[in-house]
């Protein structure tokens, strides 16, 4: 198990996309002067995008959803990165850049939500250059975050779906969907610790964000459901809290996969 990187208040995909990022630029190494051009797939509203843009490359962000890239565009504008940082609306199954086009691609826990995942990571490894690097982020079927829809959609009464979104938290499948592509991948898990100011909080921030578990909530809320899934969402958190001062404190594993385009 990989070692705890982070404890303080705030997002854990903003936290743990900042790590995977870091920890992806170093492994490309020094470019002579060059800024890298880095790819974000998935990248909502931005976390990765601009953690690589402080960092100095040139990125270009992609998600199918436009409201989200809105939102990562102001970001920069905020931050004044909008200079280095381009948003794009684009599926993940059929990337709209050339081959070789990026030096680093990355991915933190977005193209786990897209369909065809084979597909998926052919597309990742073809636009990123001869000894560029891919770096992958999805949370882990066992960990909290990785049992949040599981939690939430058993209220639906239908049958679970079988491609479920975490299946990229597992080196198995993540190996064969690899397997036939120019990459060479590492895999290793690693723990983020995030804090709110209590469990409530918590499940506020969780309902309210954009993506699938706002989808589920809106499906629910129409069967007269949301109420007992939503006592479950807080009985997961309180499951695995570790603060003792009425906030809550989650050690949250993830699935870093790490590869080097050969």
């Amino acid at each position: 198990m990989g070692r705890r990187r982070l404890h303080r208040r705030g997002d854990a995909w903003a936290h743990a996309a900042d790590h995977v990022t870091a920890h992806a630029l170093a492994l490309l190494g020094p470019r002579g002067g060059a800024r890298p051009r880095v790819l974000d797939v998935g990248t909502g509203s931005g976390p990765a995008a601009l953690a690589a843009a402080r960092a100095g490359a040139r990125v270009t962000g992609l998600d199918p959803e436009t409201g989200l890239l809105r939102t990562a565009a102001r970001r920069a504008r905020r931050e004044g990165l909008a200079v280095r940082t381009r948003f794009v609306a684009g599926d993940a199954r059929a990337l709209p850049f050339a081959d070789g086009a990026f030096d680093v691609v990355l991915s933190t826990f977005g193209v786990m939500f897209a369909p065809d995942p084979a597909r998926c990571a052919a597309e990742l490894v073809r636009v990123c250059r001869p000894g560029g690097l891919l770096a992958v982020a999805a949370w882990t079927p066992d960990g909290v975050f990785g049992r949040i829809a599981p939690t939430v959609t058993r209220h639906l009464g239908r049958p679970r779906a079988a491609a479920s979104p975490t299946r990229w938290g597992r080196p198995e499948p993540l190996r064969a969907w690899f397997a036939p592509l120019p990459v060479t991948l590492r895999t290793r898990v690693v723990r983020v610790r995030v804090a709110y100011p209590s469990l409530e909080h918590a499940v506020t921030a969780f309902e309210d964000k954009p993506g699938p578990l706002r989808e589920h909530r809106a499906a629910l809320e129409a069967a007269g459901r949301w109420r007992a899934a939503r006592g479950d969402l807080a009985a997961l958190f309180a499951a695995h809290d570790r603060a003792t001062d009425g906030s809550l404190v989650l050690d949250v594993p993830y699935l870093r996969v790490t590869g080097r385009r050969r």
